[in-house]
């Protein structure tokens, strides 16, 4: 699920991060003044939150965060090395290039998470996990279905106990019409 972000949304942020964050190691600032320079490369620049090995990556921390400081992705190495990226990056400027920043409070910068692209391995989790709700919430109100079933039965009981006829019919109703909820309800299931 790609989204398309321009070159002027990515420059301004990174302006931003720049005037907002001291970078653990400084030469990863220069690398990010020339990706701002660059507006081709910034073009095929994406934000994002996963390390993929079969693409180019740039890691870059600030020094509130826990991460290291500086790592590239390339060809399915990594290096600690700014000029070495810088290289890569010039001799391969239509290249697709992602770059994670690891600062404070980034999970709620709004516009950093406007510009995260998220793909659809992350995706997955998110829908599997409401999958996993739903059916949760299914097996809950089943449960509570009956439990009241159970509760009726025990009040049925107790108005023949107490030879309450009204009561007793209007408790085997109210018990049908529970019985066909709950019916419903296990049939709708998909556990």
């Amino acid at each position: 699920m790609r989204k398309w972000v321009s070159a002027n949304e990515k420059r301004s942020f990174l302006k931003w991060f720049l005037d907002n964050h001291r970078l653990k190691r400084i030469e990863a600032r220069r690398l990010i003044e020339f990706l701002n320079n660059k507006t081709h490369i910034l073009e095929n620049l994406s934000f994002t939150e996963k390390i993929n090995l079969k693409e180019k990556t740039i890691v870059i921390s600030s020094t509130n965060s826990d991460e290291t400081g500086f790592e590239y992705y390339y060809n399915q190495r990594k290096t600690f090395d700014v000029a070495t990226a810088i290289g890569d990056i010039t001799a391969n400027p239509t290249s697709k290039i992602n770059i994670i920043l690891h600062f404070y409070g980034k999970m709620r910068n709004v516009r950093y998470n406007q510009l995260i692209e998220y793909t659809n391995d992350e995706i997955k989790p998110y829908e599997l996990y409401q999958r996993q709700a739903k059916a949760a919430d299914q097996v809950i109100a089943i449960l509570m279905l009956e439990q009241e079933v159970n509760n009726i039965k025990k009040d049925i009981d107790m108005a023949l106990d107490q030879k309450n006829e009204e009561q007793f019919h209007k408790l085997v109703e109210k018990l049908k019409e529970l019985a066909k909820e709950l019916q419903s309800a296990k049939g709708n299931s998909s556990i």
